[in-house]
């Protein structure tokens, strides 16, 4: 059995008492306009989503709730329990590779826990600061409990991080906005109870980035993380159904079971604050990969049959579970190879590049056997996981080479994207269905008098009133 790390002891009463006194404060004006862009990228993302098949499925299914609940469900007609909504759109969030990450837990928070706050506050009547806030307390959960394990230490133990952690920022998110109904302010109890029984809930295995295909189920994960989250927060107010209060430093608690050495971690600055966005569809690992091979081509203008070999160099994960071929398009979306040479064929910005009618394109299939991984074990050591760096060393056909060391992407926190570049990323969903455009999501958002029912409704493409 590990040893705890030093000064652990009572760590999860300490991260319930500072989540709790953040969850009871209103937010500042940065605080707010952080959660807008936030929840304008997490809802285009989810739209996103909604146009891939295993999600349409997801959102079909939840039918037999129809009538359960007041919440809408995303991509449905009809209303459902909250869990059920925050399940399929929790699933849409994750389903297109396009959603937020918190980059030190190598967990995409966005498409858990504001598919269950949203939920949840659409049953509350939750006005859209009291949204923003409890939201704003989720990630800090999720990510503070996700640091006591490791991001990179839960995955190499084969779990996955945003469904591993999403569940205790989902269920932080949720006792939240139950708290603002009632007029109670966030106690550390109520988290700690409800945290009890999202360690119990916990899931999410790797082994889809191990097989070719039968990786949709990934998409799942955040869905359940955040369904979980929610039905945490519901049994945490059952008083028979008791529940374990050491969920971070318990010896089966997360780091026990899940993760790494149990780390001490320091609330410091706000979660919601150092998230990075996405501006490609594809694992976040390689949003540096694509940003150096903007520069050895010089922003793409390389002709690509003059391309003799592509050497890209980072952390052992990416051997590990990274160069799986393409065979579908959540593979496509998660192999390095794929992912340079549809960058190279098509640009950065293509997301349908990773759809399955392009797994077979000899563009790209030409590029792919010119890839290859080499793991830099000085990369992994100096930047990771707080920097997704990575280098490109490119071989040109008359001989000559080029190499670019990219550490912070466009998109994360230090590089991060301005309002018009989120709206740009709901640009090519006009095409694929009736959807509200990323100008109407951010007016809504941008509308202090939105709610979370109105929100949910904007998001469903219900026309305003």
């Amino acid at each position: 059995m590990k040893q705890d790390a030093p000064n652990t002891a009572g760590l999860t009463l300490r991260l319930a008492t500072h989540v709790a006194a953040l969850a009871n404060a209103m937010p500042s004006a940065e605080d707010t306009e952080a959660m807008r862009r936030l929840f304008l990228d997490g809802f285009i993302v989810s739209l996103w989503g909604i146009t891939r098949p295993a999600v349409r499925q997801i959102s079909e299914w939840s039918r037999r709730f129809a009538g359960t609940g007041p919440s809408m469900v995303l991509g449905a007609d009809w209303t459902a329990d909250p869990s059920v909504a925050a399940l399929v759109h929790g699933t849409a969030g994750h389903a297109y590779e396009l959603d937020d990450t918190h980059d030190v837990t190598t967990s995409h928070p966005g498409c858990v826990i504001i598919p269950a706050a949203l939920a949840v506050g659409a049953q509350t009547g939750a006005s859209q600061a009291d949204l923003f806030r409890a939201a704003i307390a989720g990630y800090e959960a999720m990510a503070l409990i996700g640091g006591c394990a490791g991001g990179l230490e839960t995955v190499h133990r084969g779990f996955h991080p945003t469904s591993v952690f999403g569940s205790f920022g989902a269920a932080t998110a949720a006792v939240a906005l139950r708290a603002y109904a009632r007029g109670q302010e966030v106690t550390p109890d109520m988290l700690l109870q409800a945290w009890g029984h999202a360690l119990s809930q916990a899931c999410g295995s790797m082994q889809f980035s191990a097989e070719p295909t039968g990786g949709e189920v990934k998409r799942v994960h955040a869905g359940l993380g955040a369904r979980n989250g929610v039905l945490a927060a519901d049994f945490a107010e059952l008083s028979a159904v008791t529940a374990p209060l050491q969920a971070a430093e318990g010896a089966y608690g997360v780091a026990g079971l899940f993760g790494g050495p149990l780390q001490a971690v320091e609330p410091g600055e706000k979660q919601i604050h150092v998230i990075s966005l996405k501006p490609y569809s594809c694992c976040r690992l390689f949003h540096s990969t694509i940003d150096a091979l903007r520069e050895v081509t010089d922003d793409f203008t390389v002709p690509t049959d003059s391309i003799a070999e592509i050497l890209i160099q980072g952390p052992r994960l990416v051997a590990e579970q990274h160069m799986t071929r393409a065979e579908s398009t959540m593979t496509a979306q998660y192999s390095c190879p794929y992912i340079v040479a549809a960058t190279l064929a098509y640009g950065p910005t293509r997301y349908d590049a990773y759809g399955e009618e392009f797994l077979d394109d000899p563009r790209i299939l030409s590029l792919v056997a010119k890839v290859r991984f080499q793991v830099d074990a000085e990369i992994e050591r100096e930047y990771y996981p707080r920097q997704f760096a990575s280098r490109v060393t490119m071989r040109l056909a008359d001989g000559g080479t080029r190499s670019a060391l990219v550490v912070d992407s466009v998109g994360t926190a230090r590089k991060p994207l301005s309002v018009e570049q989120i709206i740009a990323k709901g640009e090519g969903l006009a095409h694929l269905g009736r959807f509200p455009s990323g100008g109407a999501l951010a007016a809504a958002l941008w509308d202090d008098a939105s709610d979370a029912r109105r929100l949910a409704e904007v998001l469903n493409g219900t026309p305003a009133a």
